[in-house]
C-alpha cells in the first residue's frame, strides 16, 4: 500500500461554500464598528468624543465575537464531513499465488531448489493470512492451470502446493489470465470511478479486494503477451505483485546439457509497474519469506478515510457555549455587538 499524505479531506466539500456566510458576518461586524464610531463622532460633544469612542465597546465583546465566529467556522467544516487518512484491517480478500513451475525452477542456487523454497515460503505466507481470506494457486509453466481454486480452507491450499511440479516453458501472461478467471466475482472491485468516496471506514474495510502474487525467475517463452495480461489486470482493477526469485549464477540439466538460468527480472518489474502492484527480488529462502511478509502486510491493511466531523462539531459547540456564557455573565444576556 503506497504511503498516504496526512491531510484533511472532505466527503462533502460543496458545503464549504457556507464559509462565505461566516466571512460575511465578520465583514458586517467590522462595518458595524466603523459605523458606531462614525455615529458617535457625528452626534457627541467633541470634548467627550475620545471617551465615547474608546469606551464604547468593552474588549470582551470583541473576544466573544471572535469566539462565536470561530465556532461558526468549525460547525461549517463539520458539515462538510472532514476525513483524515487512516488504515484498517481488511476483512475479506482473494489472493491468487501464481508460481513459476518451468524447468529453470529446478535450479539449486536456492536450497534445496527454487521451486521447493518457493513452496515452503508460500505455505508460511498462507498460514499468516487472515482466515477470512480466500487463497488459490496457479502454476505458471507453458500451460498454466488452477491447482486449487480460491478457498478459505488454507490447510487444503497448503497441501495443494505440494502438487506443483516442473515442466518446460513459461507463460507469465497466460498465468495472469488464468488467475484472473479464477477469482470470485464478488472479490473483484467495482470499475465505477471514485469507488470508496463517501463510504464509511467499515464499508471500505469490507470492500471487495483481490490480488495476484506472481513468483518467477524469468520471462515468458509462450502464451499471450505480458502486455495483454497487464491490460486485463488493469481492466479488472487487480494489482499483480511480482517476485523475481533466484540468483544470477544458476544452472539446470536439460537434455543431457547444463543450461544457465540466471534470473531475468525485467518482465516481472514491467508487470508489477503496469498493474500498480509491487515488484520484489529475493535471492534466498530467507529473503523470500521477508518479501511474503511485506506482501501480507500490504494485502491485509486497507487505506481508509476516517471521518472526524464529530471532533469539529464538538469543538464548535464548545466555542459557541463559551461565547454565550461569557456574554450572559458579563451583560446578563447574549450580546454579540
Amino acid at each position: 500500500m503506497p504511503p498516504r499524505t496526512l491531510a484533511l479531506d472532505f466527503a462533502a466539500p460543496d458545503r464549504l461554500w457556507l464559509l462565505v456566510a461566516a466571512g460575511a458576518l465578520a465583514v458586517a461586524y467590522v462595518v458595524m464598528q466603523i459605523r458606531r464610531r462614525r455615529d458617535a463622532a457625528k452626534f457627541a460633544d467633541p470634548a467627550l468624543l475620545p471617551l465615547l469612542v474608546s469606551g464604547k465597546m468593552p474588549w470582551w465583546r470583541h473576544a466573544v465575537a471572535v469566539v462565536f465566529a470561530a465556532g461558526l467556522v468549525l460547525a461549517t467544516v463539520a458539515a462538510a464531513q472532514p476525513t483524515v487518512p487512516a488504515t484498517a484491517e481488511r476483512q475479506k480478500a482473494a489472493v491468487m499465488l501464481a508460481i513459476d513451475t518451468s524447468d529453470s525452477m529446478k535450479a539449486t542456487d536456492v536450497a534445496p531448489s527454487r521451486l521447493a523454497a518457493a513452496v515452503a515460503a508460500a505455505k508460511t505466507f498462507i498460514a499468516d493470512l487472515p482466515s477470512t481470506f480466500s487463497v488459490g494457486i496457479v502454476s505458471a509453466d507453458a500451460t498454466p492451470e488452477v491447482i486449487v481454486a480460491p478457498s478459505t480452507d488454507h490447510a487444503a491450499v497448503q497441501v495443494a502446493l505440494d502438487r506443483l511440479a516442473t515442466s518446460p516453458g513459461t507463460a507469465l501472461g497466460e498465468a495472469i489470465f488464468t488467475a484472473l478467471a479464477s477469482l470470485p466475482a464478488s472479490s473483484t472491485p467495482s470499475t465505477a470511478p471514485n469507488q470508496g468516496q463517501g463510504q464509511s471506514a467499515e464499508d471500505q474495510a469490507k470492500a471487495p479486494a483481490a490480488r495476484i502474487v506472481l513468483l518467477s525467475d524469468g520471462k515468458s517463452t509462450t502464451g499471450r503477451s505480458d502486455e495483454e495480461a497487464i491490460a486485463a489486470a488493469k481492466a479488472a482493477r487487480v494489482p499483480v505483485s511480482t517476485i523475481a526469485f533466484g540468483t544470477d549464477n544458476a544452472s539446470v540439466e536439460s537434455a543431457g546439457q547444463t543450461v544457465q538460468v540466471p534470473v531475468d527480472a525485467s518482465a516481472l518489474r514491467f508487470i508489477a509497474e503496469g498493474t500498480e502492484g509491487k515488484f520484489f527480488t529475493a535471492v534466498s529462502a530467507e529473503e523470500l519469506r521477508s518479501v511474503y511478509a511485506d506482501i501480507n502486510a500490504e494485502v491485509t491493511v486497507v487505506a481508509i478515510d476516517r471521518g472526524v466531523a464529530v471532533w469539529f462539531a464538538a469543538a464548535a459547540l464548545v466555542l459557541l457555549l463559551v461565547a454565550s456564557l461569557t456574554s450572559m455573565l458579563r451583560a446578563g444576556r447574549v450580546v454579540w455587538t
